[in-house]
């Protein structure tokens, strides 16, 4: 049955109508209160929503999270330069999903939201005469003419697109790349997936409204262009554009971007109704919609998502919610539509609704969206989108209409990611060329580094002893460095195990990620030094031990013994421990203050920003750089954390490090972390890096 429309939502839904009276919703760019970042918790089977009226509850927090936050003016992170545009694809997708939430709801707010978009855009399409993304809000006003706006508000639609007709694209469907200097000229017609969702339901709309059969012939034969293209009749999937026809992934596989089939899918499910049951292109529609629909649930991860690459290694992707919420409205809308059986495909619907619920953070904010982009990357929970929201809408509402009962989670969600430590020794390896080879590795529980050994002689793996959570790796070189350095992670999974043991470089891009650090002659990041001539020194030769203490599901912990630093007169112990689901290594130590003091800091790398805590903030402080100084040429954060108290004097800057020197040498305490542009923690620029800091320093202020 519909889902019939449920009372005001009170204080809320007065909320939001107060913030849509003072907004035009153009969103400038600007930077939002800090939102703290909420742990990934898992929603017990009980509370996931399934009746209409709770389904619909959910849409509507997401709703009005979304709304309230576009009247402050807030951009999410990672954005393109398309997002603020209120005529654009970005948020013209949202407006889509707001469309459905409107006709379903009794809340008045997201009626009147379409309405003073469209009054806000002079019911202007976006600038670009023919691209598809221009095209889409379109839909909106459309709406609106049908719900109290008048004919004035599909006017300048109606005349974009009978300039169109008059004057079509004479363009081919091939992609050029985006970096060619003379342009991708194809996007004047429907040459990538994406564009099957922004434009198509806008002319058979427009044609069902007005009544003239050319706007439709026109989005028939455009689509019919499309899917002979890029549609892969043996995997039954659609290639983002042409660009991908050749272009494989790790393990040899197509790549197919879930987004990219997303919008295809929903896209599908807006024109089919909106063309005569009897109509040949209706017919292939529904074939072609048929086809995905099976593959798609054939892929579906054990978890509820879909992968961001959808036949890469599922165990190796992280969730990502704006495709899985596209194929979830897709197929719920099916199986009402009566394309596909309900018995075989309700179990797809349900597991994808599960993950997309717990993509919802208590505020409403709906997380794990891939940022913008025309491939599958990499994703995290506090990664969100307006497109993203327009798709939980759309697949909300979808689901609330199948009036599903309450039952089992049918989901099986994949074991978090193990911390570990890691030290990896090679034994048997003969000296060639400077290098051990043809050894094999071992790990240890302990090791004390021969007096022989030297710099990049092969012995140990990475050259040192490394620790690693499902968001980070870092690595301890055991030598006269002592420098920490790290490892980029794209995926959660432990790596540290795999690599460096000579069959691979570790210093180039993998699925997993890379080093992306440069250490040089400093501690690199969080590394315990020595004040020298009033600059960070690294520690020097000495005898090293290493042990790891602890290498387990949730924490793992290294110690490292120094004797005989300083010419003989000094000695050192350090621990380093790391969590699961924490980017920050914990270090105690205790040492002593012969040959100097002792220090800790950071490599300082040109053109960073440098940011430190507020002066006289209570609790924890930090130093930190942000900036390109990744090895992939991307945004690294890099932050170390101290008590003020246990410091002499404040923060230092020697030129090429920033440090702090302890004032007791044998209780040393102080934490580090790093967050990279492509790891999983939605750190993509400067701003969300200070909010990363305040979230690190609130958690160690509390104690955890």
């Amino acid at each position: 049955m519909s889902l019939s429309k449920q009372p005001s939502r009170g204080r809320r839904a007065a909320l939001v109508r107060a913030t849509l009276a003072s907004m035009i919703l153009v969103s400038p760019l600007g930077v939002a209160p800090a939102l703290a970042a909420t742990p990934v918790a898992s929603a017990p089977a009980e509370v996931i929503p399934h009746r209409p009226a709770e389904v619909l509850r959910l849409a509507e927090k997401v709703a009005d999270y979304q709304l309230a936050t576009m009247a402050a003016g807030y951009i999410p992170p990672n954005t393109s330069r398309d997002t603020p545009d209120p005529k654009g694809w970005v948020q013209g997708a949202l407006f889509v999903g707001l469309r459905d939430l409107a006709d379903h709801s009794s809340n008045p707010a997201y009626r009147q939201a379409i309405l003073a978009r469209g009054m806000a855009n002079q019911w202007q399409l976006g600038h670009r005469f023919y691209h598809a993304d221009d095209h889409v809000i379109g839909q909106a006003y459309l709406w609106a003419v049908q719900n109290g706006a008048g004919l004035e508000a599909i006017a300048p639609l109606k005349t974009r697109f009978d300039a169109i007709l008059t004057y079509p694209p004479k363009v081919g469907l091939e992609h050029a790349e985006y970096t060619d200097p003379r342009g991708v000229d194809c996007d004047k017609r429907w040459c990538w997936s994406d564009a099957l969702f922004m434009a198509p339901a806008t002319w058979f709309e427009l044609s069902k409204v007005t009544g003239d059969p050319r706007y439709a012939a026109y989005a028939k034969s455009e689509f019919n262009a499309v899917t002979d293209f890029l549609y892969d009749r043996d995997e039954h999937l659609y290639y983002r554009d042409s660009r991908f026809f050749p272009r494989r992934g790790p393990n040899g596989e197509k790549i197919f971007w879930s987004r990219g089939d997303g919008w295809v899918l929903a896209g599908l499910a807006r024109m089919i109704p909106l063309l005569p049951a009897n109509d040949p292109t209706r017919a292939r529609m529904e074939t072609v919609f048929k086809e995905m629909s099976a593959k798609l649930a054939a892929i579906q991860k054990p978890d509820g998502y879909w992968s961001p690459s959808l036949l890469s290694d599922p165990t190796k992707s992280p969730p990502e919610s704006s495709g899985t919420a596209f194929f979830t409205y897709g197929l719920a809308w099916g199986i009402k539509a009566g394309l596909l059986d309900r018995q075989t495909f309700e179990p797809t619907v349900r597991k994808g609704w599960t993950a997309l619920t717990r993509a919802v953070h208590p505020d409403g904010k709906f997380g794990y969206v891939q940022p913008v982009s025309d491939r599958p990357e990499s994703v995290s929970y506090d990664d969100t989108q307006f497109y993203g929201v327009g798709a939980f809408l759309l697949a909300a509402i979808a689901v609330a209409d199948l009036d599903l009962k309450p039952g089992k989670d049918l989901t099986i969600q994949a074991p978090r990611a193990p911390a570990q430590a890691v030290l990896n020794v090679q034994d048997g390896g003969v000296l060639k060329d400077k290098v051990l080879q043809g050894g094999i590795f071992h790990q240890r529980k302990s090791f004390s580094v021969p007096a022989d050994h030297f710099i990049h002689d092969g012995l140990l793996a990475f050259e040192g002893v490394g620790w690693e959570s499902d968001l980070v790796a870092y690595r301890l070189y055991l030598d006269e460095r002592m420098a920490v350095d790290i490892f980029g992670k794209k995926t959660p999974g432990p790596v540290l195990d795999k690599i460096g043991q000579g069959v691979d470089n570790y210093h180039d891009m993998a699925p997993w990620g890379m080093d992306i650090f440069k250490v040089g002659d400093t501690v690199g990041i969080g590394g315990i030094g020595r004040l020298r001539d009033g600059k960070a020194g690294q520690l020097g030769a000495s005898t090293i031990h290493a042990e790891v203490l602890e290498s387990g599901r949730d924490a793992a912990t290294v110690e490292v013994v120094n004797t005989g630093l300083s010419g003989g007169k000094s000695n050192l112990r350090a621990r380093y421990a790391i969590r699961r689901g924490s980017a920050l290594t914990r270090v105690t130590a205790a040492g002593d203050g012969q040959g100097g003091p002792l220090l800790t800091g950071l490599v300082k790398h040109e053109g960073v920003e440098m940011i430190y805590s507020p002066p006289g903030a209570a609790g924890w402080a930090y130093l930190a750089t942000y900036g390109k100084q990744s090895l992939a040429g991307d945004g690294l954060g890099i932050a170390v954390f101290y008590r003020p108290s246990a410091i002499d004097g404040g923060p230092r800057d020697d030129g090429s490090s920033l440090f702090v020197t302890f004032k007791d040498p044998t209780r040393i305490d102080y934490a580090f972390g790093a967050a990279w542009a492509q790891d999983q923690q939605g750190v993509k620029d400067l701003a969300t890096f200070k909010t990363w800091l305040g979230a690190r320093k609130a958690e160690l202020d509390a104690g955890r």
